[in-house]
């Protein structure tokens, strides 16, 4: 299999778990799942001084976290969709191999604390990306 195709199977992966991720971020939460509203509800009013600016809240928190998580994502989707077409030079192969390297991390942080579709997804992508570094244009 080519490069190109390794690549753009990998940012396919990516790019779906950006969307899944990013879905999922704002789902709202069944109100029959009373234990996890109010969890959420104190993650709402506790507030944490932050070193520099207003404190923000918990939720704020991990909000902007995950919207952190989504935006890695897509900008790496995007970078392996950009980079499949270029031809093969030693920039290139170290992105790929970055990405690749990111990616294969974010697996192990995924299947650790949140559960296996991401976790396989970003495997994937990573396997695919270091396999493109070998694979002939």
């Amino acid at each position: 299999m080519s490069r190109s195709v390794l690549l753009r199977l990998a940012a396919t992966l990516v790019l779906i778990t950006c969307v899944g991720h990013t879905v999922g971020t704002f789902m709202e939460v069944p109100p029959e799942q009373i234990a996890m509203h109010e969890a959420l509800t104190i993650m709402k009013k506790t507030m944490i001084p932050m070193p520099v600016g207003a404190p923000r809240s918990y939720m704020q928190i991990l909000d902007g976290n995950n919207l952190c998580t989504s935006l890695s994502l897509l900008v790496s989707g995007v970078l392996l969709l950009a980079v499949a077409g270029l031809p093969s030079g030693e920039a290139v192969q170290r992105v790929i191999t970055v990405v690749g390297f990111g990616l294969a991390c974010m697996a192990v942080l995924s299947a650790l604390y949140f559960f296996s579709v991401p976790a396989v997804f970003t495997a994937l992508a990573a396997m695919l990306c270091l396999m493109a570094r070998l694979a002939p244009r």
